[in-house]
């Protein structure tokens, strides 16, 4: 805050739910949210309602309030409901003795927002804006301790349902040239109802769903699986599963593999993608940039014969529809996806304590797609691999 000119940080929301910056700074999930208060070197304060207030206390910051105590209901009596609010603000900044610039964050309806904004200006709050990367995306790139725990519990977690569902997969029964999962032929959609037993008996959910996909639709990255799809032998799957826990913290691991034996075809895209990663994995360390990471990827992909998305960086091309398309790997905290990114648009350098994905993948239209993704935590030499479960290519 100091570095940046900030005297005062507001984040605010009515939930914790969605709202990554809010459950950051509160260390809990609260259902009603709250307004957190900081002032440059000094603790902060939280408001939140007397529903949450005891879980709040359980939290990181210790001056926690509800909103009867700062007499809220009697600024609505005063003011209205719209007005109550943005005032109820004001008179903390002002008991606080913020007169300088305040940084607005948390995740809120952007019409409540601009009005909040627009209200709190008008009320002689010197509210500035930032661009990314804002302080609180900057805060949240290094984990601590404590976020690095709940990450490696989700990851353990994961890495057990990943290794029970190919366990299941590679025990599939035969019957008349058919896979046969609970006694019917195995398809995307019972293969994901496998997953989602998993993920609840380890007590993680997956809001955003997991990939799936087979064949054709494996060289999609994004394609989640057609339902339908019966599952076959010899035909490349790509499993990405992305599952948060109840702290709000997620993890994110992929695994790319054939039922039976692979083709030839299939084998040369594996092994490109591992040697890939593998070689990502041995350079990451505190220092390193996300661009020389990813440059190294497509060194070795390109060494097997495929393109890479370097081709549209240097102007070769301007799109790549086959071979590594994506980027490297990105954050993994209270998102799925933030910073920092290992790719070739970040020149900033890895810190110790990032957590990011290494997800090389080589993927060719009408045949199928292999990625292969780990979660790791950058420390000072080198880096942690949180991803434990298995890479078996072929299940048999």
């Amino acid at each position: 805050m100091e570095r940046r000119g900030i005297q005062g940080l507001v984040v605010l929301g009515d939930t914790t739910l969605g709202n990554p910056d809010l459950t950051y700074v509160v260390g809990r999930n609260l259902a009603r949210g709250g307004i957190y208060f900081k002032r440059a070197a000094c603790k902060p304060l939280l408001i939140t309602s007397i529903l949450d207030v005891l879980t709040a206390r359980g939290g990181r910051v210790e001056n926690v309030r509800t909103f009867t105590d700062l007499g809220f209901e009697k600024l609505l009596v005063e003011h209205g409901q719209t007005e109550a609010y943005p005032r109820l603000i004001l008179e903390v900044l002002t008991q606080l003795g913020v007169a300088g610039k305040v940084i607005l964050a948390g995740r809120n309806d952007l019409a409540w927002g601009t009005y909040l904004l627009d209200k709190l200006r008008s009320l002689g709050v010197r509210i500035s804006c930032e661009s990314s990367p804002t302080i609180l995306e900057v805060a949240r790139a290094t984990k601590s301790v404590s976020e690095l725990h709940d990450i490696r519990g989700v990851g353990s977690k994961t890495s057990k349902v990943v290794s029970k569902v190919l366990d299941e997969l590679k025990a599939l029964k035969r019957r008349r040239g058919h896979l046969m999962l609970g006694g019917r032929v195995a398809t995307i959609k019972s293969v994901k109802r496998l997953i989602s037993t998993q993920l609840a008996i380890e007590g993680l959910t997956a809001p955003e769903g997991t990939i799936f996909a087979i064949g054709p639709s494996s060289a999609d990255p994004h394609n989640s699986g057609i339902p339908g799809a019966e599952i076959r032998e010899r035909k490349l799957i790509v499993f990405d599963i992305f599952p948060q826990c109840e702290s709000g913290y997620w993890f994110d691991l992929t695994r790319t593999f054939v039922i039976g034996r692979a083709d030839k075809r299939a084998k040369v895209l594996f092994d490109a993608v591992q040697d890939a990663q593998d070689s990502a994995i041995a350079i990451l360390k505190n220092g390193l940039s996300g661009q020389s990471a990813m440059a190294l990827a497509c060194d070795v992909i390109e060494k097997y014969g495929f393109r890479t998305v370097r081709d549209v960086y240097a102007g070769k091309a301007r799109e790549i529809s086959s071979g590594f398309i994506h980027s490297l790997g990105h954050g993994v905290g209270l998102t799925i996806g933030e910073r920092p990114y290992l790719s070739f648009q970040n020149q900033d350098p890895l810190k110790t304590g990032n957590v990011v994905t290494v997800e090389p993948g080589v993927y060719l239209p009408k045949f199928g797609g292999v990625r292969i993704e780990d979660t790791v935590h950058i420390t000072g030499r080198a880096c942690e691999n949180l991803s434990k479960a298995r890479k078996e290519f072929e299940l048999n």
